[in-house]
């Protein structure tokens, strides 16, 4: 009886890194990172958008690409294999959360950024922004670690000042741009995703769906079909 093949999912962010075997999801961040942090298996399937080299060494490994079509999505861009592998995986495994839906998928993370996907499956491009921690960075002498979100309407000190005023900015942008897509489709659904994506969702005007593996998500479809296609060649 041939033993079916393990596989192991990573996703390589530009703070953190995620790995999931047989359901089991784990997260270190990248600088306490060391590959035999890995258990081992036959294929490793990786998104990476941050450090790729920590993999260094590590045999039979599969870094992920957008395609111009998978499954049931379509990529917008003009070049997909300029689209970021996590945007990609999210929106992958958004289509097949919710099929034949009208999405917007939202990754609140190091970058904020917007991806509209049409209930046909056709992405219609996205937008890239500044997450939380940039924002608290933009300026040095203003630069805070934080990651609360306070949301007060005004605050009496520098430091306070800050942190309210970059709270306001991220989630008065997602708030105005879900109202900008609701304008266009009245029965969107948007999906929540990115390091920070719980902290968000507790503070948004709008409903969310909330997924915060939803890269290693679509790393599962994608194997899925990998594995079904290898299985028709052996």
């Amino acid at each position: 009886m041939c033993q079916s093949k393990s596989y192991l999912l990573v996703d390589i962010g530009n703070t953190a890194i995620k790995w999931r075997l047989n359901d089991k999801t784990n997260l270190i961040l990248i600088n306490e990172f060391d590959k035999t942090h890995l258990p081992k298996a036959d294929e490793i399937f990786v998104s990476c958008v941050g450090d790729c080299h920590v993999l260094d060494g590590l045999n039979n490994t599969h870094f992920i690409k957008a395609e111009r079509a998978f499954k049931f999505l379509e990529c917008g861009y003009q070049m997909p294999s300029t689209l970021g592998s996590d945007r990609w995986l999210a929106m992958l495994a958004s289509v097949e959360c919710y099929p034949k839906q009208n999405l917007l998928i939202i990754d609140a993370g190091s970058a904020l950024t917007f991806d509209l996907v049409l209930a046909n499956g056709k992405h219609q491009g996205g937008l890239i922004m500044p997450g939380l921690s940039a924002l608290r960075h933009s300026f040095a002498q203003f630069s805070s670690s934080a990651q609360q979100l306070s949301l007060g309407l005004t605050a009496n000190n520098t430091q306070e000042g800050w942190l309210v005023g970059t709270s306001q900015m991220l989630m008065n942008t997602i708030n105005t741009q879900i109202e900008q897509y609701l304008n266009h489709y009245s029965d969107l659904i948007v999906v929540l995703t990115g390091g920070d994506a719980k902290m968000v969702a507790l503070k948004l005007h709008h409903q969310v769906k909330l997924h915060q593996n939803l890269v290693l998500e679509g790393l599962s479809s994608y194997t899925q079909t990998y594995k079904a296609l290898h299985s028709a060649l052996v």
